[in-house]
């Protein structure tokens, strides 16, 4: 199943002269060779993940307190 937007890429593409497509491919493939990580998916270690977001989560200081929702239970 093919997304929408391709779907609408590939009927613009067709309404083209052949040497207009022939342009774009041109384009695209020069495009990919020069930059091929924006179409690689790049894969995360996981020792690149720790230590890559530090101060932005902070903990409560009474994050381990009764809650008084439990209070009854307890």
């Amino acid at each position: 199943m093919m997304s929408p937007l391709l779907e609408k890429v590939l009927a613009e593409v067709t309404q083209l002269d052949p040497k207009e497509q022939l342009q774009l491919v041109s384009y695209l493939v020069t495009r990919w060779q020069q930059q091929p990580e924006l179409f690689v998916e790049k894969k995360i270690s996981r020792k690149n993940l720790f230590g890559c977001i530090p101060g932005k989560i902070k903990m409560a200081e009474d994050f381990d307190a009764p809650l008084n929702d439990f209070a009854e239970y307890m």
